[in-house]
Formats: structure tokens, C-alpha cells, sequence
């Protein structure tokens, strides 16, 4: 087996163009792939934990049927839990915060329209999402204020208010009691969902409980955990914990789906792309290793005249190729691996256009951000080693074939 590796690096390097070409092909196709994933999940961590921390935050508890309801009747009490440190024993839970969410009609002098009504409670809020934490007009809510709003800012406009205007709001509460009651617009906010622009008014827990008639009542929990990409895990633990009968515990894969489908679609056309760059991969190696066959047929008869067998032949070939690819991979890892550690801490900075359109979906983003998941490097890897060892198939069983003399007759 020694002899047979020393052999097959020295046939290497016998027609070094060749093996420089085929490397090269595979250290490229390793590096676009590489980073190409880098960006592809560095870009939609960022993405995603922008939109969680937005709004739904990463889980949420309700009472069971609220998240299909979405009525009051479906609300849970303060009484029911001593939720300020019920969820202390979870190390994993960084912040937690309740919310009553209903609806109402919003009027002004010269508009009405309706109302996405969220209370908050103003001092914990911002330790669980950013909605409500940054207006681009006016300020934000704090654990003082009293008959004040935030609008969102297509609301705004299409009750024609702005900061220091007034509003008016009629619901119909809790057990159908109506509520009404003028409310200061302390600011405007702008999200990343039109529709949540055209109807999203904010304003202190207290006062969304005096409105809609619920003293002592909410309808969610939201709840921030150390990593958002765990919430699945978070949520099985706290639904075991709280029980399904009365609460329902959300993840907020499963409140937010369309980010998943969005997601699946868009790695759907990279993984086509993918697939393409490695089939071409496949064919150079294909290529290279036939002609390097045909070339040595005259090689390989007298090798198997002295005695050398079929198999060890193509053992010898099998090694050249595997050496050929273990090189290459191992070049294009080391390029990667340096590549993707670097722009990992330093992000390439987005400015122009593209920080516009940014802001106009309502994110703010530093840079393209990369990342250093296993899977980045592990994909190509087996990509290219997989499609390496199917193109030797043909190549190898034609090889078995060759009889001495036959292989010595050829010129």
C-alpha cells in the first residue's frame, strides 16, 4: 500500500497541468460554496433576529386558543400566576414582558380608521423587542405616561395627526363593555410590515386595561430567551411546565411561518446552483481522469506484464484521484476557514442604496454578516468528494477490462 501512494504521488505530478486544473476547479467550486453558505446563513440569522426582536420576540405565552381567536375573552389574569418571577428558575430566559393585544377604531377631526391596539408595559418592553423602543418621530413611551400613543406611521397619515395631536379610540372591551378616551400621540414608529404601519397603535398596559375594561388582565406573555434559534426548545420546556390545558406556549417559528417558507424558497434556488457547480466539478474530474487513462493504457500493460494486477492498477488510480481531492479540499477548507474568520468579526458595511432599501423595510444593518456554522464547511466537502468518487466509477470498470497485451498494442 506504500508503494502504491508513493506512486500515485508521483504520477501526480507527472503532468502537472492537469492536476493543477483539476485542483483548482475544486478549490474554487469549495470556496464559492463556502462562502456563498457564509453569507446565506450570516444574512438570515441577521434577518431573522431582526424580525423576532421586532415585534413577536422570541416566544410568547397565551391563553390556549388565543393565537387563533385573538379576542379578549381568551385573556389570563395577574392573579393566576406570580408572573413578575415565575419564570426566574429558566436561566436561559433573559427578559420577560406582558401585553394586551385588541382592537378598536381610531378618529381623529378629519379620519377614522381601525386600530391594532397593543398595551405595553413601557419599562420592560424595550427588553424584548424594539417596536416600540425607537420612534422616527417624537419619543417613546415611558412607565409614566397616561392617556398617551404611539402611531404607526401610515396610521398617522391616514388619520392626517402627527406628534402632539390627539386621537380619539372607541373599542368594544372585555364581555362587550364599550370604551372610549382621548389619547396624546407622543410619537410615530415605522416597521418593517405595511400592514402593521396601517393600523398599529401603542400604548401603556394600564391604559389598554382601563379602555378595554380588563384591570388586571393581558392577553400575552412575551419572553426573550438567550438565543432566539432555540425557542423551539424553550417553548417544549415552559408548555410542559405551565401544561397545555390552560396556556399555550408559541415559538416564534410557528407564530412567524412565512420566514421559514421564505427561507426554504430561497435555499431551494441556491442548493440548485450548488448542485450545478458540483455536476460541472464532477465532469472536469471525469474528463481529466479518462484522459489520464487512455494516455497511460500502454503504462498500465506493461505494469500488469510484470505482474501487477487489475485491481492494484486501479487502486493506483483511485489514490491519484483521492490525493488530487484530499489536497484541494484541504487548500480550499484553509482559504475558507481564514476567509470566513475574518469578514465573521468584520462584516462588509452596507451604504448606498442598498442601506436605503434597508430602512425602508424598517431594518437597521450594520453589514453583511457571515457565519461559521459546521455545516458551511462540511456541504462542499462531501459535495465534491461524493461526485469525485461517482466519476471514477466508469473509468475504473473500463480499467478492469484491459488485458497486457491488448494495453501493449496500444499507441
Amino acid at each position: 500500500m506504500t508503494k502504491l501512494l508513493k506512486l500515485a504521488w508521483r504520477d501526480i505530478w507527472r503532468n502537472r497541468r492537469r492536476s493543477l486544473l483539476t485542483m483548482g476547479a475544486i478549490i474554487f467550486a469549495v470556496i464559492i460554496i463556502s462562502l456563498t453558505n457564509s453569507v446565506q446563513y450570516g444574512t438570515y440569522d441577521a434577518m431573522e433576529e431582526l424580525v423576532v426582536r421586532l415585534y413577536t420576540s422570541d416566544l410568547q405565552v397565551h391563553r390556549t386558543g388565543f393565537q387563533d381567536e385573538r379576542t379578549l375573552s381568551y385573556s389570563m389574569e395577574e392573579s393566576e400566576q406570580d408572573w413578575a418571577s415565575y419564570f426566574d428558575e429558566y436561566p436561559w430566559i433573559e427578559a420577560v414582558s406582558k401585553r394586551l393585544t385588541g382592537f378598536g377604531l381610531a378618529s381623529s377631526d378629519s379620519s377614522s380608521a381601525g386600530a391594532l391596539i397593543v398595551g405595553i408595559e413601557p419599562e420592560t418592553e424595550g427588553s424584548v423587542s424594539s417596536f416600540a423602543n425607537a420612534p422616527f418621530e417624537g419619543r417613546a413611551l415611558v412607565a409614566e405616561d397616561r392617556q398617551a400613543v404611539l402611531l404607526g406611521a401610515t396610521l398617522a397619515h391616514n388619520l392626517n395627526v402627527g406628534v402632539g395631536d390627539s386621537v380619539v379610540v372607541l373599542t368594544q372591551g372585555y364581555r362587550n363593555v364599550m370604551g372610549a378616551d382621548l389619547y396624546a400621540v407622543k410619537g410615530l414608529v415605522r416597521t418593517s410590515n405595511p400592514d402593521v404601519d396601517r393600523a398599529m397603535m401603542i400604548m401603556p398596559l394600564a391604559d389598554a386595561q382601563y379602555l378595554f375594561s380588563m384591570e388586571g388582565r393581558f392577553t400575552e406573555v412575551v419572553i426573550r430567551g438567550h438565543d432566539f434559534r432555540g425557542a423551539d426548545s424553550y417553548a417544549a420546556v415552559l408548555q410542559a411546565a405551565l401544561g397545555e390545558e390552560q396556556y399555550e406556549v408559541l415559538p416564534w417559528r410557528e407564530m412567524m411561518p412565512e420566514i421559514q417558507q421564505m427561507r426554504a424558497l430561497d435555499d431551494a434556488g441556491n442548493y440548485i446552483f450548488y448542485i450545478f457547480l458540483v455536476l460541472l466539478i464532477g465532469f472536469e474530474i471525469f474528463n481529466t481522469t479518462t484522459m489520464s487513462m487512455m494516455e497511460r493504457v500502454r503504462e498500465f500493460g506493461v505494469m500488469m506484464s510484470i505482474g501487477m494486477k487489475p485491481r492494484q492498477i486501479s487502486l493506483l488510480v483511485t489514490l491519484e484521484l483521492m490525493l488530487k481531492v484530499v489536497l484541494a479540499l484541504a487548500i480550499g477548507f484553509l482559504i475558507t476557514f481564514v476567509a470566513v474568520s475574518i469578514l465573521k468579526d468584520n462584516p462588509i458595511p452596507v451604504t448606498g442604496e442598498l442601506q436605503e432599501l434597508y430602512e425602508e423595510w424598517g431594518f437597521t444593518i450594520e453589514g453583511i454578516s457571515f457565519s461559521a456554522r459546521i455545516v458551511i464547511f462540511f456541504f462542499p466537502m462531501l459535495a465534491v468528494t461524493t461526485v469525485s468518487l461517482l466519476s471514477m466509477i466508469y473509468p475504473i470498470l473500463r480499467m478492469r477490462r484491459f488485458s497486457p497485451v491488448q494495453a501493449l498494442r496500444t499507441t
